[in-house]
């Protein structure tokens, strides 16, 4: 139980100065021009203890020593209350209590009244009308979730965003909540709080649009502007479409005012892995006629399970999770685009963040997960390297001389449930990428041999199985006789064509 005091004791009556006697300082006569002040009460919880005080002052605001007060209550069953003041909140309500003079009859006497709150209560929560991934400040009682505390929405369980409390000192006593509205919340729904001390439930009903904040988004970009901050919002939705309406997206475009690292996180625990995926590119458009995204001449994106090259689709398969993560360090000044494209409705989260996360550190070559900032790799190396984020890709760019070369790329990841793929591609850019060896057997180890005749070559590294792990890159190089440049495998190339993006996300391997 909480104890809760004004500045009088509890349980003792008014001190006596030295020298002091009761003797009345204004004859009774004159009681009608006095009145009885109570210092203000808070409002309070059930069980709390507090100490009334008050005063009897003159009809100029002139203190009277030592009167005595007697303290009551209008509803003992609210808040009992005995003479001296000592008061006790027994149960949720209000009541009146009021303070007298006993000296002075003719005194006016003083009342107040006070609420009593609940342990857990809900006061009020505004605003009243919103939609997914907005927020929702819940007012009232033993809110702070700093113990133990769950917050729902018509049974969907919100993620809680912040918490003010009244007085800092005391942050389980009066405070605002404020918490995410996620999907799947209904229409019309209320705030239901569950805590260490109870359970309350919210007696406003909130209007609950069936969209999230950024919607429509579907064909438009919403667009950030310029950004510096972080954004982070974990209660979107992929929504309901209609049954025939086979493009299913949400679209997000943002500024970049300056070279600095960037990472974008989508995730989503309720559609399941394999029901979405997120490209990233530094040009994306909606061609209503086709209907169909494009992306622009010479631009490049990341996938998962597409990539392209200056506006050449490379297509790798990859085992799609429920999280992509792409981390990105010095990301150039410019205009990207985020396009999420699912084929199931649920919630999700995703943040923007002006800064490198990833679950292993860098290696020297990041940043390498796109063709235009690809590093040169000498043919005979050895390195170790890093698949630092789930679906982190790495390119490297080689050349073959005059006279030929048969090459040999090995990887061997640290982790053995690492699933590590090798690509060998031509650069004849700007009109294709041209595949010349590729190694995709599965395990944590792979090794491709391909005779290579004079020209520039891209190497690429793709983390099938989604795992973050370190690895080992070595390669070979032999002079190539001249019969040997005839490839085991065809070259198989990959030529301009507009960006499809997928409805179904099925990993074929």
């Amino acid at each position: 139980m909480g104890i809760l005091r004004s500045g009088r004791t509890l349980g003792l009556g008014l001190a006596l100065g030295a020298g002091a006697t009761f003797a009345c300082v204004y004859p009774t006569e004159r009681s009608e021009q006095l009145r009885v002040v109570m210092d203000p009460i808070p409002e309070l919880l059930r069980g709390e203890l507090w100490g009334l005080s008050a005063q009897v002052v003159d009809a100029n605001g002139n203190l009277l020593e030592n009167a005595e007060i007697v303290f009551s209550s209008s509803d003992p069953l609210i808040a009992t209350v005995n003479a001296a003041g000592d008061m006790v909140t027994v149960s949720v309500g209000t009541a009146e209590v009021t303070a007298e003079a006993v000296e002075f009859a003719g005194a006016t006497s003083a009342d107040q009244l006070v609420r009593i709150h609940d342990l857990i209560e809900i006061d009020s929560v505004r605003p009243r009308v919103l939609r997914f991934g907005d927020t929702v400040t819940i007012f009232g009682a033993g809110l702070n979730p700093e113990p133990f505390i769950l917050v729902s929405l018509g049974g969907a369980e919100t993620p809680i965003k912040s918490y003010t409390p009244d007085t800092p000192d005391e942050p389980n006593r009066f405070g605002r909540l404020t918490v995410w509205v996620p999907p799947p919340t209904p229409a019309f729904t209320a705030a239901v709080v569950l805590g260490v001390e109870g359970l309350a439930t919210g007696l406003d009903t909130i209007r609950v649009f069936q969209r999230d904040i950024y919607e429509p988004n579907d064909t438009i970009p919403w667009d950030f502007g310029v950004l510096d901050q972080i954004i982070r919002n974990p209660a979107l939705a992929f929504e309901q479409r209609l049954r025939d309406d086979s493009l299913r997206t949400d679209w997000y475009r943002f500024t970049q005012a300056q070279t600095r690292d960037r990472t974008i996180l989508i995730r989503s625990n309720s559609v399941g892995p394999g029901t979405y995926a997120v490209f990233f590119t530094d040009s994306l458009v909606w061609d209503g006629a086709v209907p169909d995204f494009g992306l622009g001449p010479g631009s490049w994106s990341i996938g998962p399970s597409l990539y392209a090259c200056q506006g050449i689709p490379f297509a790798p398969p990859q085992q799609l999770a429920d999280s992509v993560v792409i981390a990105l360090k010095d990301l150039p000044a410019g205009q990207y685009d985020i396009l999420a494209a699912y084929t199931t409705p649920g919630a999700y989260e995703m943040a923007i963040l002006p800064l490198y996360r990833s679950a292993l550190p860098p290696d020297a070559f990041e940043e390498n997960d796109w063709c235009d900032v690809a590093p040169q790799l000498p043919l005979d190396v050895s390195r170790t390297l890093t698949i630092d984020n789930p679906h982190d890709i790495d390119w490297f760019r080689f050349t073959v001389g005059a006279d030929g070369r048969q090459v040999t790329f090995d990887v061997d990841a640290l982790e053995p449930e690492a699933d590590l793929d090798i690509y060998v591609l031509r650069d004849d850019l700007p009109a294709a990428l041209t595949l010349m060896g590729l190694s995709n057997i599965g395990g944590a180890t792979d090794e491709v041999v391909v005779p290579l005749d004079a020209g520039d070559y891209f190497l690429v590294v793709v983390d099938f199985a989604g795992v973050p792990t370190e690895y080992s890159l070595t390669s070979v190089d032999v002079v190539a006789i001249p019969d040997m440049l005839q490839a085991e495998l065809p070259e198989m190339p990959l030529v301009k064509s507009q960006l499809r993006v997928p409805v179904s996300f099925k990993s074929n391997r």
